[in-house]
């Protein structure tokens, strides 16, 4: 399992790079006050048993989950400065994306969700 998500995360760190080094390296608490603020925007891909298996159409601008949710389930991926796995069991990860606004987010997500779609179906 450890080796599927290594190879996801290689992957989605590829895609990501282009852009990563105009964005905030967030901590958890960085993520709560900013969606608090609502100066924070998000998309999340889901994995079931490490694998990827949907995402989302936007980015949303809404607080992900409540702040004890976070501190309690979510840790920073080393890999990439604004990502962000959650879950509460083995089974089920969201990996949570996370922007200074709404365009950086959009210029990662689609081309990002577009991939991942297009592994899924192979």
């Amino acid at each position: 399992m450890k080796r599927i998500f290594a190879g996801m995360f290689l992957t989605l760190a590829m895609m990501v790079q282009a852009v990563a080094d105009e964005r905030r390296n967030f901590s958890i608490e960085d993520v709560i006050a900013g969606f608090e603020e609502k100066q924070l925007f998000y998309f999340e891909l889901l994995l079931q048993n490490g694998k990827y298996t949907k995402g989302f159409n936007k980015c949303l601008g809404s607080r992900p989950s409540a702040p004890e949710w976070i501190r309690q389930h979510c840790k920073k991926n080393p890999e990439l400065k604004n990502a962000f796995q959650c879950s509460e069991d083995s089974q089920l990860t969201h990996v949570w994306f996370i922007y200074e606004n709404a365009g950086q987010c959009e210029e990662v997500r689609g081309p990002m969700k577009d991939k991942m779609d297009a592994l899924l179906a192979e």
